[in-house]
C-alpha cells in the first residue's frame, strides 16, 4: 500500500479562557497511545487564539511506557530546519517529518518547551495525557506531572456546574504519522456531550478491538459550540465555544485527506442555548435551519469522499436551561433527521435510545450527569455501544 499521513490523535482549536496556561518556561510532554502504526511523525502546533507570539525553544519525539518515559532515543523535531522557532499570534505551523517508528497499541511522546507566551489556544479533550514540567525536559527520560494551582480551579468549577472539565491541552492541534498499512481516521464533530468523552472514548475502544490498527478516532469537538453561529460576543468566557461548525469544518475535517467518516454530533447548543446566559433570544433557530445546515455539510463531505453519520440531539427536558419551546424545536430537528436519512450516510438515534418513556422530553436519568445534560458514564457507554460498527467496514 502507498505511504499516506494519518492521524493518530487531533484537537480543535478555542479560545481556553480562563483554562489557559500563562506564560512560563516550561515543557508540555503528550503521551499518546497510537491506534494505528508509522515510520515518521508529523505535527500541527496551534496558536490560533492567543493574543501574543510563542517562542518553543525545542519539540522532541520518543517512544516511551503510558507514564511518559522514554523507552527508546528521542528525535528533535524541527520546523523548516530549525529546532528553536516562533509561532506568531493566531498562526499555526507544520513541523517538518521525524522518523520514529510507531507499532499500533504503542506509546509515544511529543515534548514541546514553550520560552515564553501564554498558551490560550487549546481544547479541553479526556483522550490523552498531558505532563506539565518547569523548564527544559524535552530530552529527559523520566518526567513528572507538576500540578498547577488553576487544575484545583478547574475541579472546583466542575463540581458547582456539575459538569466534566479535562486537563486543557494547549497548542498540539494534531500528531500524524506516516502509514503504510491504508489506516484512516473517523472524524467526531460534535460539542461537549462528544468532548467530555464519556461515549467518544467508549466508542474508541470499540473501533480499536474491532477494527485494530485501521482506524484512528479523533476527537475534534468543542463544548458549547454550535452549527451555524460562531460562540456569543456577550458571553463571559468568549471564544471558549469556538467558530461554527460551519465555520470550522474546513480547518478541522476539509484539512485532513485521511479521514473517511465523520460522526456528526452537534445541535444541543443551537436549540439549548438562546435566552440563556450563553446567548441571547435573537439567535433562536429553526429546526429547518439547523437541518438544512447539515445537510450542506454532508455534501460538502460528499464531494471529498468522506461519510457523514448524523447523531440526533439527546432529549434534555430535565436541564435547567430547557422548556417547552426548545424541546418542541429538538422533536421537530430530529424528525427532519429521521425522514431524511437519504441525505446521509447514516443517522444514529441516540435520543430513541436513552429515552425516558414516562418523559418523552426527557433522556433518563440514570444516564446524565449532575447537570442532567452530559451523559455519564452509564449513559456514555450506552450511546456507544448502541452505535453499529458494519458501517466502518
Amino acid at each position: 500500500m502507498s505511504e499516506k499521513w494519518v492521524q493518530t490523535w487531533g484537537q480543535a482549536h478555542s479560545a481556553l479562557s480562563f483554562f489557559y496556561y500563562p506564560s512560563c518556561p516550561k515543557t508540555y510532554r503528550m503521551v499518546i497511545s497510537s491506534a494505528v502504526s508509522g515510520k515518521a511523525v508529523r505535527l500541527e502546533l496551534s496558536n490560533e487564539y492567543a493574543k501574543n507570539d510563542v517562542k518553543i525553544g525545542a519539540v522532541t519525539v520518543a517512544n516511551c511506557d503510558k507514564n511518559g518515559n522514554f523507552t527508546g532515543t528521542y528525535k528533535s523535531v524541527t520546523v523548516g530546519g530549525e529546532s528553536s522557532f516562533t509561532i506568531r499570534k493566531g498562526e499555526t505551523v507544520k513541523t517538518d517529518p521525524t522518523d520514529l517508528t510507531v507499532e499500533v497499541d504503542g506509546y509515544f511522546c511529543v515534548s514541546a518547551y514553550v520560552e515564553e507566551g501564554a498558551l490560550r489556544s487549546g481544547n479541553l479533550i479526556d483522550n490523552v495525557d498531558l505532563l506539565t514540567v518547569k523548564g527544559d525536559v524535552t530530552a529527559q527520560k523520566n518526567v513528572t506531572n507538576e500540578a498547577r494551582i488553576r487544575d484545583s480551579v478547574r475541579k472546583v468549577a466542575s463540581k458547582v456546574l456539575r459538569m466534566y472539565f479535562h486537563k486543557p491541552i494547549p497548542l498540539f492541534q494534531s500528531v500524524e504519522l506516516l502509514n503504510e498499512t491504508g489506516a484512516a481516521a473517523i472524524t467526531v464533530f460534535g460539542d461537549s456531550i462528544s468532548q467530555q468523552g464519556y461515549w467518544t472514548n467508549a466508542f474508541t475502544e470499540r473501533i480499536r478491538k474491532e477494527y485494530k490498527g485501521r482506524y484512528s478516532v479523533i476527537n475534534k469537538s468543542i463544548m458549547g459550540n454550535r452549527i451555524r453561529l460562531d460562540f456569543g460576543k456577550r458571553f463571559i468566557a468568549k471564544g471558549l465555544f469556538g467558530i461554527s461548525g460551519l465555520n470550522r469544518l474546513q480547518r478541522d475535517v476539509l484539512n485532513y485527506d485521511d479521514t473517511e467518516y465523520v460522526v456528526f454530533a452537534l445541535g444541543t447548543n443551537d436549540f439549548l442555548q438562546y435566552g440563556t446566559i450563553s446567548a441571547p433570544k435573537s439567535e433562536k433557530p429553526t429546526a429547518k435551519q439547523a437541518f438544512d445546515a447539515v445537510a450542506g455539510i454532508s455534501e460538502k463531505l460528499a464531494e471529498k469522499g468522506k461519510k457523514l453519520i448524523v447523531f440526533n440531539v439527546l432529549n434534555f427536558g430535565e436541564c435547567i436551561d430547557s422548556n417547552a419551546e426548545k424541546e418542541a424545536l429538538v422533536h421537530e430537528y430530529n424528525q427532519l433527521l429521521d425522514d431524511n436519512k437519504d441525505k446521509f450516510y447514516a443517522v444514529y438515534d441516540q435520543a430513541g435510545l436513552c429515552v425516558n418513556p414516562d418523559k418523552p422530553n426527557c433522556s433518563r436519568k440514570e444516564f446524565l450527569g449532575g447537570d442532567y445534560l452530559h451523559p455519564n458514564k452509564k449513559g456514555g457507554q450506552i450511546v456507544a455501544d448502541g452505535i453499529d460498527l458494519e458501517l466502518f467496514k
